[in-house]
C-alpha cells in the first residue's frame, strides 16, 4: 500500500475515533447533568414536603450507586478507546515502515 493511501486509512480512522470519544464526553456531560438534577429534584421534594425522607433518602443512594455504575461503565469505554487508538498509532507507524521498506 503507498503512504498516501496509509495515511489517508490513519486519518479516516482517526476521526472516526475522536468522534467515538466526543460521544462519550457530551453522554458524561449529559448523564452527569441529569443525575445533578435528580437529585437537587428530591432534595427539593424532601425539604418542601413533610413527608417521611427515609423513601427518598434510599432513592437519593440508589441514584448515587447508579452515578457510580455510569462512572466505571464510561471509564471502561474510554479506556478501550485510548487502547483503539494506542492501537491505530502503532499500526500506522509500522504500515509506513513497511511501506517505506518497499
Amino acid at each position: 500500500m503507498k503512504e498516501e493511501q496509509i495515511t489517508a486509512d490513519y486519518q479516516r480512522k482517526r476521526r472516526e475515533l475522536e468522534e467515538d470519544e466526543d460521544i462519550l464526553n457530551n453522554t458524561q456531560r449529559t448523564g452527569e447533568q441529569l443525575i445533578q438534577e435528580t437529585l437537587s429534584d428530591i432534595y427539593r421534594i424532601v425539604q418542601q414536603s413533610a413527608v417521611d425522607s427515609e423513601p427518598f433518602d434510599r432513592a437519593k443512594q440508589s441514584i448515587i450507586q447508579i452515578e457510580n455504575n455510569y462512572h466505571e461503565e464510561l471509564s471502561k469505554a474510554k479506556k478501550q478507546l485510548y487502547q483503539r487508538q494506542e492501537k491505530l498509532e502503532q499500526d500506522y507507524r509500522n504500515d509506513l515502515q513497511k511501506a517505506n521498506k518497499e
